[in-house]
């Protein structure tokens, strides 16, 4: 199945400030819509919205750790990032068909569209979330986090990405 991009803002249904179960629902019923044969609702930010919505679901279940959108979580998702980081060089957590970084990278999109702005788009070099014209690669830094320990900061790129936003 083809998966569109969403082209404005003023098409999105739901705000990424919005309270997590908010947010679940919105997806859910999207979901369902979409398995009845609506396929025009398949957007590029709705799979990507499930994928931070996993990743958010994955913690809460394995760590305990409640994640939403607020910008304090990007502390906590650093530490979410080192232990994820220490079970995947351990244990291989690395999975084909369920890859932990895509949904990682989702979810610090996710944070970076709630708090900094932007939205999502699908380029050939991989998901990312475009402020003011420039691309954030937010996959790649998840599993190049996730991949190289606690080399890289979280919270430095996200200060970093804040910075794009034009005044």
């Amino acid at each position: 199945m083809a998966v569109k991009r969403l082209e404005s803002e003023c098409g999105r249904g739901f705000s990424y400030n919005s309270d997590i179960s908010v947010l679940e629902q919105y997806y859910q019923k999207q979901y369902d819509l979409i398995r009845n044969g609506n396929t025009d609702l398949v957007t590029f930010e709705l799979v990507m919205l499930g994928n931070a919505l996993d990743f958010i679901a994955l913690i809460k279940k394995t760590m305990g750790i409640n994640l939403d959108s607020k910008e304090n979580c990007i502390e906590i998702y650093d530490e979410v990032m080192d232990a994820l980081s220490r079970g995947i060089i351990n244990r291989n957590l690395f999975d084909k068909d369920n890859d932990i970084s895509k949904k990682a990278g989702a979810y610090l999109g996710f944070l970076i569209i709630a708090n900094v702005g932007g939205e999502w788009i699908d380029t050939p070099d991989g998901e990312a979330v475009i402020i003011d014209g420039r691309d954030v690669y937010v996959c790649d830094f998840a599993r190049n986090r996730l991949m190289s320990g606690s080399e890289l900061d979280a919270a430095e790129y996200y200060k970093k990405v804040r910075t794009l936003r034009k005044s």
